[in-house]
């Protein structure tokens, strides 16, 4: 799916997907390459190439998915390219981009959105606790 969005605000191709959760990863064709994971493996996952073009930046959006049987992936069915989940995702990218609150970071690595959440840790206990401590 294409989309054509107009940079009012004049910023970085890189900025405005990364305010919609996506990470660069590479330069293909001559535009820039973003992804967006669903969660911790790395498909399935959207992808995004970008384009500067005049006023606005070109975003060709589609959904990788990577066949668990054959280990290939599905470049070539329609169902990546339109569809309810590629439009709702388009929805949300042009959404986030003009300003409005993203859900990008759900489901995205936390290395990527900047944000931690520690976990609360329990004490350490040493080799001979673990061995030798009797618990009731």
């Amino acid at each position: 799916m294409r989309r054509f969005i107009s940079n009012t605000e004049k910023q970085t191709s890189d900025a405005l997907m990364a305010r919609a959760g996506y990470v660069r990863h590479c330069v293909e064709s001559g535009r820039a390459c973003y992804h967006r994971r669903l969660n911790d493996p790395a498909f399935p996952r959207f992808h995004a190439l970008v384009a500067v073009r005049g006023q606005g930046i070109e975003v060709d959006l589609h959904f990788d998915a990577l066949d668990s049987i054959t280990h290939k992936g599905n470049h070539d069915q329609p169902w990546a390219y339109e569809g309810v989940r590629v439009d709702e995702e388009m929805r949300r990218l042009i959404q986030a981009m003009r300003g409005a609150p993203s859900l990008g970071s759900i489901n995205h690595p936390m290395h990527a959105t900047g944000r931690t959440t520690v976990p609360p840790s329990k004490p350490k206990r040493s080799l001979f606790e673990i061995l030798f401590t009797y618990k009731s």
